[in-house]
């Protein structure tokens, strides 16, 4: 395959898990069809790969399809109240698969791989470990949220320096989570999102001069996400005032989880692996 893909990316891990036996074994289903998409682009005859690829990227979204029909069900069975933004996503994904399915006879070899690997990114690589990540978040009970919250190898992005202030980042976090009595609880409140807020602030800026010594092609791009995180933390210290105490933990979580999250596996690991293929 020409297309530079990480298969480690596609080695299912319990971290994944959003806490359903059918919809996470339905994932790990995903995975393996994934995997055998790219290694179809193994074979050295391009129109054999090809109606290979058709018949499995075929076989992904008939399984997509009903994966996210039973996903949809869970989500309403549970009442989550992002159902509808969440429905949208699959609607898309599922019109970017039968795109692809439609165009591949035109396409050459190199941009059907090209498209597939895109989709793989956005979905299992995003949309499980993020996205749906969100229900599970939803149905975990707090005390339990309470035990399972921080940092998990798979945040990794294979530098040590960043990954340590990564760490440090849910280590400060995680401090919403110790608990004190209810006398004391706001202000501990207030002083986690200080030292988040100005941990992150140093993690960023430290972040864009590492970009700029390696002459990183997506740092201004880069910088914006790390505008928009601020930003989003601001709008959260804003909200504060009208969040109950006892559901301030739970957007915590969510919004470490999700938004710093997305960021780490999205965007710093993109900083790594392209450096890594300039030293190459």
């Amino acid at each position: 395959m020409n297309t530079i893909y990480d298969l480690e990316k596609l080695t299912w891990k319990s971290e994944y898990n959003i806490g359903n036996l059918q919809i996470d074994n339905e994932h790990q289903k995903l995975f393996m069809l994934a995997k055998k998409a790219l290694h179809a682009s193994e074979i050295s005859d391009e129109k054999k790969e090809k109606t290979q690829l058709k018949l499995i990227i075929n076989d992904l979204c008939t399984y997509v399809g009903t994966h996210f029909s039973n996903e949809q069900k869970f989500m309403q069975r549970i009442k989550y109240p992002h159902y509808d933004e969440h429905k949208i996503l699959h609607d898309n994904m599922l019109k970017t698969l039968a795109t692809l399915l439609n165009e591949i006879n035109n396409l050459e070899i190199q941009e059907i791989q090209k498209k597939l690997c895109e989709f793989i990114d956005e979905y299992f690589v995003r949309h499980i470990i993020l996205e749906d990540k969100k229900i599970h978040l939803w149905q975990t009970p707090l005390d339990e949220l309470r035990k399972t919250f921080g940092w998990k190898n798979i945040y990794s992005v294979n530098n040590s320096k960043i990954d340590q202030e990564h760490k440090q980042l849910f280590d400060i976090a995680k401090m919403a989570f110790v608990s004190v009595d209810d006398e004391h609880r706001s202000e501990k409140i207030k002083e986690v999102l200080v030292d988040l807020y100005d941990y992150m602030k140093t993690h960023f800026q430290h972040e864009e001069k590492y970009m700029e010594e390696i002459n990183y092609p997506r740092l201004e791009e880069h910088k914006l996400i790390h505008k928009e995180i601020i930003k989003t933390l601001n709008t959260f210290v804003k909200d504060l005032p009208k969040i109950e105490v006892d559901f301030f933990e739970k957007e915590l979580a969510r919004m470490i989880d999700i938004v710093l999250v997305q960021h780490i596996i999205q965007e710093d690991r993109k900083i790594i692996l392209w450096h890594q293929a300039q030293s190459e």
